[in-house]
């Protein structure tokens, strides 16, 4: 029989209703839809949910597992918390898609083909059923090869514009993964002259882009050339994205222009000279984030001092902002990522601190770390007393079953 799943769901601070869904969702997202049927929500939302393992405190809903039968659930609506506030419990309204960024996504652990033309992809098959059958590698026509590169680079260039070789590398490996008959008899690898292609295509795919004024890339254009021989030389001062950089240079929003935005620019501007409890936050979110384009274009381009671009972009220099353009830039949320990457090394960091026994700051952490020693004993002491008070329990009721099996069997 399948399970019942009984949730109390909180709407807002004055509002929550009782919902019984008749078998339990097998994931979150099937989760969201039948709460938002149910309830008849026509936004979008996310899940939290009061997790037993930590008093009952609200926790992001991303396994089903974590849910227990009969919970209680919270709506966070998208108009939702600003992913980047931790300081604040200011809402902040998610743009649309004509704010977003060029890029959504980071570079994958394992890259995925693309689908190319159907000529390509019948003989593709074909091939594969071949080479599985016989061994044998298929032999590409001109126009086949192009087209798959073709499609490989475009895939590419939606992940990253400056792809490293590893990165290349691991493509390559992945088309011939999925499609075997493309391996190379003679190659160590099956893919060197892939790879090859590859790092060619993507050169003639970022020149094709700059000639169409793709930012990120015409940004490296107007190189020395014979019809510009006073140039800078091609390869000096490459502009091109850091590590992490997933929005390096993107494009302005659809139907704005480098005015239309300054005109928001100088709104927030404005904005700010007013006290911190006149100004309009969620206004800001929003001109911060269809600004981004021009922010990008002038840090890139110009690489202003500190104090000319804390004077033009005051909002960047508050934190829920700099958590928020972090976020723009690099797809990640910073402070998760920050206290995951400290989670990792605390081991080592409690061990620094125990040997630093000297000055302020060593007397400051001796009583920090006396205090949380006291805190992992008390805890261990509950934890043992309670497994003893189990195993307790637990010989009680076996003797108790044995008497009353003996009592069973005098009657027999």
């Amino acid at each position: 029989m399948a399970t019942q799943l009984k949730l109390r769901v909180i709407l807002d601070d004055e509002n929550s209703e009782k919902l019984i869904l008749p078998s339990r969702p097998e994931t979150v997202n099937d989760l969201i839809f039948e709460v938002k049927n149910k309830l008849e929500l026509t936004y979008d939302i996310r899940l939290q949910f009061q997790d037993p393992d930590f008093d009952n405190a609200l926790c992001n809903l991303v396994n089903m597992e974590d849910l227990p039968s009969k919970a209680t659930i919270k709506i966070v609506r998208l108009v939702e918390y600003d992913l980047s506030s931790t300081s604040t419990d200011e809402k902040v309204m998610l743009s649309d898609n004509t704010d977003s960024p060029d890029r959504l996504s980071r570079w994958p652990e394992v890259f995925v083909v693309p689908t190319f033309s159907y000529e390509v992809e019948y003989t593709l098959k074909e091939g594969n059923c071949t080479f599985e059958k016989e061994g044998k590698s298929l032999i590409l026509t001109r126009d086949q090869k192009h087209n798959i590169l073709e499609g490989m680079a475009a895939e590419i260039y939606k992940l990253k514009a400056y792809p490293s070789g590893e990165q290349i590398r691991k493509v390559s490996e992945a088309l011939v993964t999925k499609h075997p008959c493309l391996r190379e008899r003679g190659s160590k690898t099956g893919y060197d002259g892939w790879k090859n292609s590859l790092c060619f295509k993507m050169g003639n795919y970022r020149t094709k882009l700059s000639r169409a004024g793709v930012k990120d890339v015409a940004v490296n254009a107007g190189k020395r050339s014979k019809s510009n021989p006073e140039a800078s030389a091609s390869r000096s001062s490459i502009k091109r994205p850091r590590r992490g950089e997933v929005n390096f240079l993107p494009k302005y929003p659809s139907g704005e222009n480098k005015d239309t935005l300054e005109t928001l620019r100088l709104a927030m501007v404005e904005e700010f000279k007013k006290t911190t409890a006149e100004r309009n936050m969620i206004l800001i979110h929003q001109h911060m984030q269809r600004t981004f384009a021009l922010r990008r274009e002038e840090i890139v381009n110009s690489t202003s001092p500190i104090a000319d671009l804390k004077e033009r972009w005051p909002a960047l220099f508050g934190e829920a902002q700099l958590y928020s353009e972090f976020h723009r830039i690099t797809n990640q949320n910073l402070p998760f990522s920050f206290f995951a990457g400290l989670d990792k090394y605390t081991q080592q960091l409690l061990q620094l601190y125990k040997k630093k026994r000297t000055g302020i700051f060593g007397e400051k952490m001796a009583n920090l770390l006396g205090a949380y020693a006291e805190q992992v004993r008390l805890m261990y002491n509950v934890l043992n007393i309670g497994v003893s008070f189990s195993i307790c329990v637990n010989i009680l009721t076996f003797v108790h079953q044995d008497k009353n099996d003996i009592s069973a069997a005098r009657v027999a």
